[in-house]
């Protein structure tokens, strides 16, 4: 995130509001606190936030970002082309609580056509933080480090393989491909003789046309 983020940030709690508004302050919170500054690794570049501030709040405390970052990797197998909405943190008994409204696409393969194309997502994202140690058997919280950096890649990864679809199609009425010369029948018919087929293995044959 760049610093014209940090305009937006805000924490409030049950004593009041208090908003981040002088550019020298957002520079000094930057430079001595590193206040939601991503962290850089191997997986992905944006997807981690200082929260150690908001640990230090009263239960019910909130902070609230835009997200609006290119392409994310947020496993090995898993890139997204961009991800945007809005996340929200707010301080509980038990930790972080976080939620948020996003949208993102990801390159996926039909699977009658085996072309790539562009696959659309918008969801609700909601995942519970909690401080360490996080005892196994909790396997819906998710940790957050010693040094109060919250990464939210694994919530977002599992949400998003969870909204893929099964079998993801470039468009509903895909054609495939020929089963004969493996032409792709959405550019066209191909030259194959078709075949005649007992009537009884018409749906089968259909199936495979359709890769179903």
């Amino acid at each position: 995130m760049d610093l014209s983020s940090l305009s937006r940030w805000k924490i409030t709690s049950s004593g009041g509001s208090h908003a981040a508004y002088s550019r020298a302050w957002e520079l000094a919170l930057l430079q001595n606190f590193h206040l939601l500054s991503p962290l850089k690794d191997d997986v992905n570049k944006m997807m981690k936030f200082n929260l150690a501030r908001l640990l230090d709040e009263p239960a019910g405390s909130k902070m609230s970002f835009d997200i609006d970052e290119a392409q994310q990797r947020l496993a090995e197998d898993l890139r997204v082309d961009f991800v945007r909405g809005t996340v929200e943190f707010t301080r509980s008994n038990r930790g972080i609580f976080g939620k948020g409204q996003l949208h993102s696409q990801i390159q996926l393969e039909c699977a009658r056509c085996l072309e790539t194309f562009s696959q659309p997502l918008d969801f609700h994202l909601e995942a519970q933080f909690g401080l360490p140690p996080i005892k196994p058997q909790e396997g819906t919280t998710f940790p957050i480090g010693v040094n109060g950096i919250l990464d939210l890649t694994e919530a977002l990864r599992e949400q998003i393989l969870l909204d893929l679809p099964m079998r993801p199609l470039c468009r509903p009425d895909c054609r495939g491909l020929c089963i004969e010369c493996g032409k792709d029948l959405n550019e066209g018919f191909c030259d194959c003789v078709e075949e005649t087929t007992d009537t009884r293995l018409a749906g089968l044959r259909e199936l495979l046309r359709n890769g179903d």
